[in-house]
């Protein structure tokens, strides 16, 4: 009887601190992890920004000294005949800042001006979703893409009122095809 009374006790000792076990686990691998993550990002996450633009630019100069011109343009296309078909065309592209652009954003802005560090992140989303759209296009069988415009929307975290953590690149326009 003992036994049982002792395995009891056992039992609810483990049911009452389990969970402030885990917590204080899961508190003591995020002190470990965090500084590392962001030691990492410090290292790391500008030669992936810079790889991104010119991978992006890369596929971009194939791309035009293919065709010897860009297929994409923002003019309404009233200026071409003999187009014979025509549908939407479009591509999208999330692009977030690393915690370390996020940390140099944040000092960037107690100064003012010019937030440098998310205007590279933008506009490598922007050159990487106008790059997905002519590859889009092409792939469908589009000779152009007329009427291209862009749109971005801000994507934060469920629950988040204030903190914008990407943003979201979409191209879009109308692909034609000429007689």
């Amino acid at each position: 009887m003992a036994d049982v009374v002792g395995l009891l006790v056992l039992g609810i000792i483990l049911v009452v601190l389990l969970p402030f076990l885990l917590l204080a686990l899961i508190g003591m691998l995020w002190a470990v992890v965090y500084p590392v993550m962001l030691i990492w990002a410090v290292l790391f996450s500008g030669k992936k920004l810079d790889q991104q633009i010119v991978n992006t630019a890369s596929r971009e100069a194939s791309l035009r000294k293919t065709l010897g011109r860009d297929p994409l343009t923002t003019i309404d296309g009233g200026y071409r005949t003999g187009i014979t078909s025509c549908g939407v065309v479009w591509a999208g592209v999330v692009y977030g800042p690393s915690h370390w652009h996020l940390l140099i954003g944040w000092i960037n802005n107690l100064v003012g001006g010019s937030v440098d560090i998310f205007q590279k992140v933008i506009s490598a989303g922007r050159a990487e979703a106008m790059q997905r759209l002519r590859e889009n296009a092409l792939r469908d069988g589009w000779e152009d893409v007329i009427n291209v415009r862009i749109d971005t929307s801000d994507m934060t975290p469920q629950g988040a009122r204030k903190s914008i953590k990407a943003v979201e690149v979409f191209a879009y326009g109308t692909g034609v095809k000429y007689t």
